[in-house]
Order: C-alpha cells, then sequence, then structure tokens
C-alpha cells in the first residue's frame, strides 16, 4: 500500500493506494453545529490523514439509549464527513480519457438511522471506473424535526439533513476534480431514505446544476411530511423534553442521550409512521405534496426501481413503522381517498397475506417510485426496474437489493443475502452494479435496456436471470391512477 496526497482548498489528505484503487476516508466536508445550517470546514494546516472512517451521525433505532455508543469514535455530532473511492487512473493524476464520471451515494435508514461507512465502494469504483463518494448526513431528531416552526423559533433552520446533502453536492462540485473526478458529470444513488432524498433533491432548487443524473432504489416522495404533521410531530418532541419557544439555548446544549430518549419515545407514540423526516418547508423543498407534484424534476436522466415485495421485512419486524396489516392498510385508503376510491384499490388485491404486502408495498414503495418515473419520463430519459430475487425466508425483500449491490462481508449478511456472494446471485450483483456503473458514464444503463416511457412501460426484472416486462401488475397500477397515499400529511 502507498500513501497518496491530494492538494484541496481546505487543506491536504493523504489516502491509502491498493492495486486498482485509493480510498479517502473520514474527509470532513461541512462543519455545523446543533441545530444549525452547514458552512465551510476551516482550513487546516499539513497533511490530514484520510485513512479511517469519520464519526457517523448519533442515532438510535430502538433499544436502550446508550451515552456511550452516542459519542464515542464510532458515532458523534461531529458527523459531516465523507468518503472518496478513486479507481486507478483517478487520483491524483487523472489518467487516460480525462476525469472519471462520479456517484454519490445517499444511505437509507427510514431518516433515523445508518451512515456513509456501511459500504465500501471499493468494487463498484474499481469495476465501473467510477470515482465514488459516499456521505453522511444528520438523521432522526438532529437532522429533521420542525422545531423551529413548532416553537417559533426561527434560527432553527429547516430539513438540516437535507442541506447536508447539498453541502456534500457542493464539496464534490468544488474539490472532486482534485480526486480525478468529473465535476460536470454527477450522479447521486440512493436506497430507501436514500432514495427519497434522491427525489426531494431533484424537486429542491438549491440542488440545482449540482448533479447530472439521478438513481432511485426503493422510494419516492411519498413518505414525507407536510407542515403541519411536521409542527405536531415536533411538538411531540417539545412536551416529552419540556420545551418553548425560550428554549433555543437548552436545545443546543441538552445531552444528546437526552434527545435521542425523547426520540424514541415519541416514536412509541406513533403507529406506522416515523417521528422524524424532510417536510415540504417552501424552502429547501416545495411547500406542498401538490407542489412538489406539479414541480417539474431536474431534467437528468433517472434510473429507478424498487423490490417486488418491499415491505415483507417490515411485517416481521417489531414495531409498527409502516402499515402492513389490513385495518391500517384500509383505513390510511379510506382517509386519504375516499371510500369508493378505496374499494377500487382493495379490489385489486387477494385478501391474504400475499395481497397486503402487495398492497402495502404499492402503496409506500412501488407505485410512489413508478409514478415519479412515470412522471420524469415527460421530459427526461427514464429506466424503471423492478428486483425479484428472492430471499428463501422474507422473498424480494426491502434492503434485499442493497446485499446484492454491495459486497457485504461475513457470515451474518451471508444469512441476510440468502447465501454467499457468489456463483448467480454473484453474476446478478455484477449486472446490478454494470448497469449502475455504465449510468453513471454515460447517462443509461446500457445492455439494450429499453426506456421506460406511458407509452411502453417496460421495466427490467432483475432475478437470478433478467427479462423485461411491459406494464407489470397492469390491473394493480391502473387502479391507483397516477396517485399517491401522504403518510406524512397533518390531521
Amino acid at each position: 500500500m502507498t500513501e497518496i496526497v491530494i492538494e484541496m482548498r481546505s487543506g491536504a489528505v493523504s489516502g491509502v493506494g491498493q492495486p486498482g484503487l485509493t480510498r479517502f476516508l473520514g474527509i470532513p466536508y461541512a462543519k455545523a453545529g446543533r441545530f444549525e445550517v452547514p458552512g465551510p470546514v476551516p482550513p487546516w494546516q499539513g497533511v490530514r490523514a484520510a485513512d479511517r472512517f469519520g464519526r457517523q451521525c448519533p442515532q438510535q433505532f430502538g433499544g436502550k439509549v446508550r451515552r456511550d455508543v452516542l459519542e464515542s469514535e464510532v458515532y458523534g455530532e461531529d458527523c459531516l464527513y465523507l468518503n472518496v473511492y478513486c479507481p486507478e487512473g483517478g487520483a491524483p493524476e487523472g489518467g487516460v480519457g480525462g476525469p472519471k464520471p462520479v456517484m454519490v451515494w445517499i444511505h437509507g435508514g427510514a431518516f433515523l438511522a445508518g451512515g456513509a461507512n456501511s459500504y465500501d465502494a471499493s468494487r463498484l469504483a474499481r469495476e465501473g471506473d467510477i470515482v465514488v463518494v459516499t456521505i453522511n448526513y444528520r438523521i432522526g431528531v438532529l437532522g429533521f424535526v420542525n422545531f423551529g416552526d413548532a416553537l417559533g423559533i426561527p434560527a432553527i433552520p429547516s430539513n438540516l439533513g437535507l442541506r447536508d446533502q447539498i453541502a456534500a453536492l457542493e464539496w464534490v462540485r468544488d474539490n472532486i476534480a482534485d480526486f480525478g473526478g468529473d465535476p460536470g458529470k454527477v450522479t447521486i444513488c440512493g436506497q430507501s431514505a436514500g432514495s427519497m432524498s434522491v427525489s426531494l433533491l431533484l424537486l429542491s432548487p438549491l440542488a440545482r446544476g449540482l448533479f447530472h443524473s439521478a438513481v432511485m432504489q426503493s422510494g419516492a416522495v411519498s413518505l414525507i411530511h407536510d407542515r403541519d404533521r411536521s409542527i405536531r410531530d415536533a411538538r411531540r418532541f417539545a412536551e416529552v423534553l419540556g420545551l418553548d419557544q425560550s428554549s433555543l439555548q437548552r436545545l443546543r446544549t441538552m445531552d444528546i442521550a437526552e434527545l435521542m430518549e425523547g426520540q424514541t419515545a415519541v416514536g412509541k407514540q406513533l403507529k406506522n409512521a416515523i417521528p422524524a423526516a424532510p417536510w415540504y418547508d417552501g424552502d429547501v423543498l416545495p411547500a406542498s405534496f401538490e407542489a412538489a407534484l406539479a414541480t417539474p424534476a431536474a431534467p437528468v436522466p433517472l434510473l429507478a426501481g424498487a423490490t417486488r415485495d418491499e415491505v415483507r421485512l417490515f411485517d416481521v419486524m417489531p414495531g409498527d413503522i409502516l402499515p402492513t396489516k389490513w385495518p391500517d392498510l384500509e383505513a390510511l385508503l379510506h382517509d386519504q381517498f375516499g371510500p369508493e376510491q378505496a374499494a377500487r384499490i382493495l379490489a385489486a388485491y387477494p385478501r391474504s397475506r400475499k395481497g397486503r404486502i402487495a398492497l402495502g408495498s404499492d402503496l409506500t414503495f412501488m407505485m410512489p417510485t413508478r409514478h415519479f418515473a412515470e412522471r420524469h419520463a415527460r421530459h427526461s430519459p427514464t429506466w424503471f426496474y423492478r428486483f425479484d430475487y428472492s430471499h428463501p425466508l422474507v422473498g424480494p425483500t426491502h434492503g434485499l437489493d442493497l446485499t446484492v449491490f454491495w459486497p457485504f462481508r461475513g457470515l451474518k449478511m451471508a444469512l441476510v443475502r440468502g447465501g454467499p456472494d457468489s456463483g448467480r446471485r454473484a453474476e446478478l450483483g455484477r449486472r446490478m452494479r454494470s448497469h449502475v456503473a455504465h449510468f453513471v458514464r454515460h447517462g443509461d444503463p446500457g445492455d439494450m435496456w429499453p426506456r421506460y416511457e406511458e407509452t411502453a412501460r417496460k421495466v427490467r426484472i432483475y432475478d437470478l436471470a433478467d427479462r423485461f416486462e411491459a406494464n407489470p401488475e397492469a390491473e394493480r397500477y391502473a387502479v391507483w391512477a397516477g396517485r399517491d397515499v401522504e403518510p406524512g400529511r397533518g390531521k
């Protein structure tokens, strides 16, 4: 291994070179105090070692709140770091053919958990000959609770987690050329909450011009809260934590474990909902769900898709994160569509476990993602997939595509994946990475993949042997009539 030093605006960093790849880990891309907008990183002297991951943002997703974990070598509020994976011919010399296209990965985790460090992009960068950047952003109570409006404290900005993502993209624009990347050829990519983030960045006026294509894996705008809902949930936090309009200083200084305990308490009050999520604020995002639907997304190529049985995972998980049971699904449909439209939708699904899994998957992930792709296809090149590779216990569920796409190691991940990363399963992962990398390089996934269009809804079905289908689940798709449920609206 060799040390590679790169000079940036804020200072020099040293990464670790290995055959075919150089990794730069734990680079700070912004600096922010608690409940403050991200700002530039102060310059440093000397060479900063970028040979280990930076801390991930504090998070609590069930279980007991542990102070020793929330502020540790792994987690902490000083968490706005990213990692850069450069293929051979990238950093620092640029290589044959000029700078490399760039992919920016936005992690998922229900806007409550996750981080950049879980995703080793070494294989993707080498195989795809692209520069890959993985980013942290503030999540949960620190990134997505509307204390500003709920408590009348304008000093607390909206959607800090999304502002962090935009700050990371600004860092890429300003610095990625130093790593052999092309700032004029940037693709944003994410899964679950990361995919929803991508859909929001496509709509955000603050993100325009910072990327040039987008990949959405399992999720679009429908889990985002409206302003009323965001205020209502923030007031739940205020009640639990004993806050009022004079509490700005207390919010910024209280123990992080107390904030996370408040998040856990609010989460227990909610059913089929998450306690912290982005909301339509009229600043980072359009002012409402209706405005979001009417806002033309950034006119860039889009590759999108979802797994076939997304919510099978949530059906067996403890807690009520997403609706998967008939009474909850029926109530939500009646509330938002009225009895006649709800009845039409319900009639398209058999009254069985398989039927409610299909309905829950369509409601939360598949239909919002397809509807977003269909709207996008009216003005920009768009491609769509469905992931059908099936785990022996939970089928083609939410997140299973991650275990195939990313090279997670070890026995535990092999069990999650449904087997070792070898044979036809490994070949499926190589195909998926090849399509994404081709999309990052050229703006299309290649492999004779037809575009997704209203007149011919061609969908690639990922499985051990891929195929194409025209308008899969056509009857189910028709009854939704292009409409999405708004689980995050205020009541």
